[in-house]
């Protein structure tokens, strides 16, 4: 995973739980890299997982919750940092994923492992079914960016989600259905 999304949990769960609790945090989880992250660098995403794992047991929020939270702080800094012409909807962003977004991601870092995040039916603004596939276990931060992305375009409280999870080999499969809610 890239070192900016490290650096980006980290500074969330200081602006959460504080700054002697990321410390300890640090101090406390074995960490390939010893905790330090450099915005381009790759670093191998077990260690997100040992340190949502690790925050999650220090502050008792559970795993899933901390990615999903995660994942909706992380959106803004991503679309800040590189805005999509033309874009009008989440839907509309959510459709330029896998074809331009990650396209232009891999073009830039020909390592990176993106994760393939494609829609399988819209419903012009109303509803969207989205795939989730990868080797990593990320779904809960994808959620959290699905989310982020709905109200940024609209009002996330218009729309509703589910996801169905499933694991296939050596891939960590997620699908999520989104419908804007009655009389909206």
């Amino acid at each position: 995973m890239k070192g900016v999304v490290f650096r980006q949990f980290l500074e969330f769960s200081e602006r959460e739980f504080g700054e002697a609790v990321i410390d300890e945090l640090l101090n406390s989880t074995e960490l390939a890299s010893g905790g330090v992250y450099t915005n381009v660098g790759y670093y191998d995403h077990s260690e997100m997982i040992a340190l949502v794992t690790a925050l999650s047991n220090r502050t008792g929020t559970s795993a899933r919750a901390l990615l999903v939270k995660f994942g909706q702080n992380l959106f803004p800094s991503l679309i800040a940092g590189h805005p999509q012409d033309g874009v009008t909807h989440a839907f509309d962003l959510i459709e330029r994923i896998h074809g331009v977004i990650h396209r232009d991601v891999k073009k830039l870092y020909p390592d990176a492992e993106v994760p393939d995040i494609r829609p399988s039916m819209r419903n012009g603004n109303d509803e969207m079914r989205i795939t989730y596939n990868s080797a990593r276990p990320m779904a809960d931060l994808c959620e959290g960016m699905i989310m982020a992305a709905l109200d940024h375009y609209d009002d996330l409280e218009d729309f509703e989600i589910s996801r169905t999870d499933s694991k296939h080999r050596y891939l960590y499969n997620a699908d999520f259905h989104i419908i804007r809610r009655n009389g909206c």
